[in-house]
């Protein structure tokens, strides 16, 4: 933690915003614990409340367990079109960047964010640390040094933030993430934690899961599986979080079909050289949304793009399609300097 550097992030901050000011918070589509987190601790530090610093999002929240946050800790999140954006005298971002949202949104007068892979100059006020864990490391950080209250609502929030981001400190920590999360537990609500970490489940990802898992097969440590149509996108993830757990198996790719779109979710153990953010980026940028951290990576593509590059959208062509693409591409970025992949493998 540097204060000093802090300090003046905060006064830089604050001089953006004057009393009479209208000011948006807007979170990235189906926003997560750091985001909502960290939207509670930016209008704590400028001393604004919902009607003043409404937050938003283009999509709203869909997982469980953060769709159980919203509701236990009673956060609004308002639906964001361009227009309403507009009206606004600034447009604050955490946890995301404005490239994010392409042409969606006018401007951006202030972003903080650990989210690596974006160029800066994005607005007149950025603090992005792409070392840190969590945004809530630096928004937690931000509230100590100007020396805010920490009420134990945003407490919670803070700290279950840093912990979804890093996986129970267990990827990407950093010491400030350390001194955060220190700092945080013993001002929040455990109780509440409990109650977010084991939301209820719909009875169609029992459905789903067991589909899938007749046609599972674990193929040089990588798992990829299509589920078709699917009703929510976090059964996606939440399908991607459960086949890394299974022996033997170090890269998941699972995809689902969610109204207009392909959902692509990636995760890994963070093991040799290959980045699950880059290589989505070099799968599919070139005909959706797609990026993402070391361990964990998402892509949205449109299924009229994805027809019109794989002359298919049935789902077991996806699904083949989607192995033989992460394969190629796992081994062609994890290949050692002598051609051979890491396990001995040649990489051809």
């Amino acid at each position: 933690m540097d204060p000093a550097f802090t300090k003046q992030k905060i006064k830089e901050l604050r001089a953006m915003v004057c009393e009479g000011d209208r000011v948006a918070i807007l979170l990235q589509d189906d926003p997560d614990p750091d985001a909502m987190s960290s939207a509670m601790a930016l209008r704590t530090l400028l001393g604004r409340n919902k009607q003043t610093t409404p937050i938003f999002s283009f999509t709203p929240v869909t997982r469980p367990e953060n769709r159980t946050m919203v509701h236990l800790l009673e956060i609004e999140i308002a639906q964001a079109t361009t227009e309403e954006l507009d009206t606004f005298d600034k447009i604050a971002m955490v946890d995301v960047q404005p490239p994010f949202f392409g042409e969606k949104i006018p401007r951006a007068d202030i972003v903080i964010d650990h989210h690596p892979g974006y160029d800066s100059g994005n607005a007149p006020f950025e603090d992005v640390r792409v070392r840190y864990g969590a945004t809530a490391t630096i928004m937690t950080e931000y509230l100590m040094t100007a020396d805010e209250r920490i009420s134990e609502r945003l407490a919670t929030a803070l700290l279950y933030g840093i912990r979804s981001d890093t996986l129970m400190l267990s990827r990407r920590v950093t010491e400030d993430d350390l001194q955060a999360f220190t700092h945080l537990t013993p001002l929040a609500n455990y109780n509440l934690m409990r109650q977010i970490d084991r939301p209820e489940l719909p009875l169609s990802f029992a459905q789903i899961l067991g589909r899938a898992m007749k046609r599972m097969v674990v193929e040089d440590k990588l798992i990829v599986l299509n589920l078709g149509r699917v009703e929510r996108d976090d059964l996606i993830v939440q399908m991607a979080d459960f086949c890394l757990q299974f022996e033997g198996v170090e890269w998941v790719a699972v995809a689902g079909k969610l109204g207009k779109n392909l959902v692509i979710s990636v995760r890994n153990h963070g093991m040799g050289r290959a980045n699950a953010g880059e290589l989505v980026k070099t799968l599919f940028g070139d005909i959706g949304s797609a990026g993402g951290h070391r361990n964990m990576a998402k892509a949205v593509i449109p299924l009229t793009s994805w027809r019109r590059r794989e002359k298919t959208t049935r789902d077991p062509a996806i699904e083949a399609r989607l192995r033989d693409l992460f394969a190629g591409q796992i081994i062609k970025t994890t290949e050692g300097d002598d051609g051979r992949s890491p396990n001995g493998r040649n990489g051809s």
